[in-house]
């Protein structure tokens, strides 16, 4: 009889670590907000109801040229409820900074040069049944070197026709 609840206890625990460790782990689409010329913004966000770890993958689209790209992460515990703490996250192999856990967490990315399709993968764990965290991303357009090249050619008529009426 030991044998068989020690066995059960065992089984329990094994299945508890496991779905502790498993976690609530997500695939998530995010369509950018703007254009090519203005730039890009969006939200985005997870929840969880799953205690454990996680990995959420975001993926933006669509692609984008070479850019300047800056992005926020935040969650915030409630009296104990509803935590999230943040192992790590990196943007395109580019990682986030995070302050320390506790009721209020952030992770941000310094303005960074970016180009391509944009994944944003977050490490985690959610410590409740009903956690969840959200974030922004904001890019800014780099001009193709091609436009430099016509803005300086520009630069270069007015200048020679400047100096053409001076002279006359």
């Amino acid at each position: 009889m030991k044998l068989k609840s020690l066995l059960i206890g065992t089984v329990m625990a094994a299945t508890s670590i496991t779905s502790y460790a498993a976690g609530d782990s997500q695939s998530i689409p995010v369509v950018l907000n703007g254009s090519p010329a203005a730039g890009y913004s969006a939200h985005f966000g997870a929840d969880h109801s799953v205690v454990g770890a996680f990995t959420d993958v975001f993926t933006f689209s669509p692609a984008v040229g070479p850019s300047l790209l800056n992005a926020w992460v935040q969650t915030m515990n409630l009296g104990g409820n509803h935590d999230i703490d943040f192992y790590s996250a990196d943007l395109n192999g580019n990682a986030l900074t995070f302050t320390p856990t506790g009721v209020f967490e952030s992770g941000w990315l310094n303005p960074t040069w970016v180009s391509g399709p944009l994944v944003l993968t977050v490490y985690g764990i959610s410590n409740s049944v009903s956690a969840s965290y959200s974030g922004t991303l904001n890019i800014d357009p780099v001009p193709e070197p091609e436009t430099y090249i016509m803005m300086l050619g520009g630069l270069g008529i007015l200048s020679y026709i400047g100096r053409r009426r001076k002279k006359s």
